[in-house]
Parts: structure tokens; sequence; C-alpha cells
């Protein structure tokens, strides 16, 4: 609608447009490599909070998909998240973060983490995290690994976003216990944590409970 938001999908993939408004573009991404669709949603949030309200809304009414469908949207949201995400400037964006953070939180999106660069975004001395990808709880299951990483800015004052999904091989019946970083994120990760830890176990596993902090924290 816009004219600003491109997709590029190599030949035998697919990518069918569900939902195209100013600042969001969304649609359902086929490729043989995938034994089921994924939902991809990308953003180019407008300038001042208000004007994104409609975006936060628009992502609530995508989130109501039919429970289990893996769900990544990313692009330039326009704001930050955290204070943690701008060097620069002491202007407060408080109310700003808010709506995003309340937004990520109503349609249950999880932040992936990253490497690379600490801003995506720099211009007269300012530095900000303004683009990020999410994923929905859906996302994590389908894939190995997902990484994010945040490109070096080239002739733009916004770097490249990179993101790469390493495919689940279950071809010899199992696979590698992988922690995903995203976890930590999530409101109860503590709680199932402790109280995973707190069950009774066989006698090897009860001898192995009980180590000590410096003894798990050891190479």
């Amino acid at each position: 609608m816009n004219g600003k938001i491109w997709i590029f999908a190599e030949e035998g993939d697919n990518f069918e447009i569900e939902s195209d408004t100013e600042q969001l573009l969304h649609g359902r991404y086929f490729s043989p490599r995938l034994a089921r669709h994924v939902y991809i949603s990308v953003v180019y949030a407008k300038c001042t909070r208000a004007e994104r309200y409609a975006l936060w809304e628009k992502m609530r009414e995508i989130s109501h998909m039919p429970e289990g469908y893996p769900w990544l949207i990313g692009g330039d949201f326009n704001t930050i998240l955290s204070p943690r995400d701008r060097v620069g400037s002491d202007t407060n964006r408080q109310a700003e973060m808010v709506d995003f953070a309340e937004a990520i939180e109503d349609c249950r999106l999880l932040d992936p983490g990253f490497d690379g660069a600490d801003f995506t975004w720099a211009k007269n001395g300012l530095f900000e995290r303004l683009d990020r990808i999410l994923l929905s709880e859906a996302w994590s299951p389908l894939f190995d690994a997902t990484r994010v990483s945040n490109l070096p800015r080239i002739s733009s004052d916004h770097g490249p976003v990179l993101v790469r999904c390493k495919m689940r091989n279950d071809q010899n019946g199992g696979r590698a216990f992988r922690f995903q970083n995203m976890w930590t994120r999530h409101e109860g990760f503590i709680g199932l944590v402790h109280d995973e830890w707190s069950q009774p176990r066989g006698p090897w596993e009860c001898s192995t409970s009980k180590l000590s902090s410096r003894e798990l924290k050891r190479p």
C-alpha cells in the first residue's frame, strides 16, 4: 500500500498476501523445505506515537490467528522498547515504550535476542535500536535454532537485520537439546525451572541436583 515494503521469495517458494496496510504487510510463506506454511509480517512503522496506534491494533488482530501457527514479525518499528535501546538523547519516550511493550505482550511475542550491532539506526550522534524481530511461541518448535544478526550500516541510516533459521533434522530419530535464549524472557520461566529442579529424582539425578552453584558454573 505504501510502496515501501518489498518481499522477495526464491524460485519455488511463494508468499501469499493476507493483509496490506500502510505500516504492515502480512501473509503466508510457503516453501518445499517446510512441513507447513509460516506467517510473516513486515513492518515499516510511522514516525509518531499516534500514528503507530493503528500498527499495534493490527498486530493484535493478526495474533488472533489459529493457535499453533508459527509467526515472525519484524522490520522498522520506529520506536524503542527499553532505555538501553537508545544512546545520544535523554528525551523521555516512556509512553511510546509502554505502547510497544503492551502490544508485544498482548500478541504473546518473544524477542529471540540478537548478535552484532547494538543499534540499528544512527543519525547526528543519536543511536537507536528501531529494527527488530519478534517470534510467536509456535515458531521455536519448527526450527532447531533461529539466529538474528544486526548487520553494519553501509549506505543508509538503518542497518539490515538478518534472520537465519536452522531446519530440524529428525532423520536420526532424535535431536540434541538446544537452549533458546528467548525462553528466559517468558514470565513463567523462573518458576518452571524452580519447580522442575525441586522434583524428586533417582539416585544419580539427586546427586547432581545438589551440586553447588560454583560447580554448576565450572566449565
